[in-house]
């Protein structure tokens, strides 16, 4: 739990003002009793970020429109979206010489061993 809380406080510390907004939809109990073991170690003004988005059709309609408008939120969630992201076809070409978003176990390797530490 120790380490939980120098996260946290890594996190708010380091990192204030890159949360805008985040919405949690469909979170089952489990998820649930995480975000309420979480909760007491994030800051006033993180809290104020967070929203679970409730189960019931009317109340999840009325929360999301506060942030979004409902054509772009996924009919899974309770949007009118219909949108179904595609990786093949969002990457393909944007780097050169990549047919796929898929990349190697060596480049992944590569990246962990030669990425900065920044703690």
């Amino acid at each position: 739990m120790a380490a939980v809380k120098k996260l946290f406080a890594f996190l708010q510390d380091h990192f204030p003002d890159r949360l805008g907004v985040l919405l949690l939809a469909n979170l089952s109990g489990v998820g649930r009793m995480i975000m309420n073991m979480v909760m007491p170690f994030v800051t006033e003004d993180v809290k104020a970020k967070i929203h679970v988005i409730p189960s019931a059709h009317d109340k999840r309609e009325e929360m999301l429109t506060q942030f979004i408008d409902l054509e772009h939120v996924p009919s899974f969630i309770g949007g009118k979206g219909s949108y179904i992201f595609n990786a093949e076809e969002y990457y393909h070409g944007s780097i050169e010489g990549v047919d796929k978003c898929v990349v190697s176990e060596e480049k992944i390797k590569e990246y962990i061993t030669t990425m900065p530490y920044h703690a």
